[in-house]
């Protein structure tokens, strides 16, 4: 049996060096197709399957090994721990470490993705560079590229160096612009056309745009007030209102000097301006307010404000609607043991009023 195998190995290795030789003659250039090491000239474009694959210019083919090479452009499939082409790549790059010193027309997928020119297509790994465009998707944990995205941008961490047309959504979100959808906990853009969602929320310049989150600040053209208010609920009220005029939020603590105990809430609501005329607005507000006390106290309230401005200044008051709902922490805790509606001592809808004074920067 070894004798069998010995001689097919020999007559191989026989055949290989035939066929690299004949090779060499027509391209004046070294051939080595041992399987192990192959290394071969410009469009030799047979399969290479081994453990180090190198090509001295352009290969259109099948590249399977730890690592393989090409100088210029590749065509087909490279799979490997290390692929690395100096040119472009038109169909699939699989590996560890992927690296393109052009573009990319298909799908790049490995654990490091690094694209000097775009790619149309995907782009799938863990950390994925792209120093032009991307065409299509980039999904991984981290995310750069150096012009546009046109299309979807997914990852934990996002940097678009210009425009991102379509979506972009991480936990992290970076972009010269935004013209579409922008969803993450933290995004941050110079110029917003489209919807900016996430929970701090970071924009230059909004246009036909709307940012939501919990706080959104607008550099230019946007709202930003501190309100002094009072109303029925409790007699001094401070909130922070941030967003655009069109749609702001605002966190917010009260105190109520009239209690014995329980003086202090804190809340969180969501307002608008409507204007009427320069100085004239309606301010509609949904907010909700929590008592800090062992009972669980806690208001809904609507309000429909009629506001004017005088500078930086805003004065606004109007009509509200507050619901209350109280559960008192003794009877739950020393008379039931389960759930029972019984244990709600306040459940009502009461008519109030407020008024506020807002100073804007």
């Amino acid at each position: 049996m070894k004798k069998t195998i010995l001689a097919f190995t020999m007559l191989l290795s026989a055949g290989v060096y035939t066929m690299a030789q004949t090779q060499e003659t027509q391209n004046s250039k070294p051939v080595q197709y041992h399987f192990f090491t192959n290394n071969i000239p410009s469009d030799w474009n047979y399969p290479l399957i081994g453990l180090v694959n190198n090509v001295d210019g352009n290969h259109a083919s099948v590249q399977i090994g730890l690592v393989n090479s090409t100088t210029e452009n590749f065509g087909g499939l490279q799979a490997g721990i290390l692929n690395t082409v100096g040119g472009n790549v038109i169909g699939l790059q699989s590996g560890f470490i992927n690296a393109t010193g052009g573009d990319i027309t298909g799908v790049s997928n490995g654990f490091i993705n690094a694209i000097g020119g775009k790619v149309s297509g995907l782009q799938n790994g863990f950390i994925n560079a792209v120093g032009q465009s991307v065409y299509g998707i980039q999904n991984g944990f981290v995310n750069a590229v150096g012009q546009s995205v046109i299309g979807i941008q997914n990852g934990f961490i996002n940097s678009t160096g210009k425009e991102v047309i379509g979506i972009q959504s991480g936990f992290v979100n970076s972009a010269s612009k935004i013209n579409g959808l922008q969803y993450g906990f933290i995004n941050s853009a110079n110029t917003l056309r489209g919807l900016q969602l996430g929970f701090i929320n970071s924009v230059d310049n909004v246009e036909k745009g709307l940012p939501i989150g919990f706080l959104s600040f607008v550099k230019n053209g946007g709202y930003k007030a501190i309100e002094l208010s009072y109303n029925t609920i409790n007699p001094v009220n401070i909130a922070f209102k941030t967003g655009i005029r069109e749609f702001y939020t605002y966190p917010m603590l009260a105190y109520d000097w009239r209690l014995d105990k329980d003086i202090l809430s804190f809340g969180y609501g969501v307002g608008s301006n409507i204007d009427l005329s320069k100085r004239l607005f309606i301010n509609p507000e949904l907010d909700w307010l929590h008592q800090v006390s062992l009972d669980f106290n806690h208001y809904t309230t609507l309000r429909c404000n009629l506001g004017y401005s005088i500078g930086n200044i805003e004065l606004v008051a109007g009509p509200s609607l507050v619901w209350q709902f109280k559960i008192d922490a003794d009877d739950f805790h020393h008379n039931y043991t389960a759930w029972n509606p019984s244990i709600v001592s306040v459940n009502e809808i009461k008519v109030g009023w407020n008024a506020a004074v807002r100073f804007k920067f």
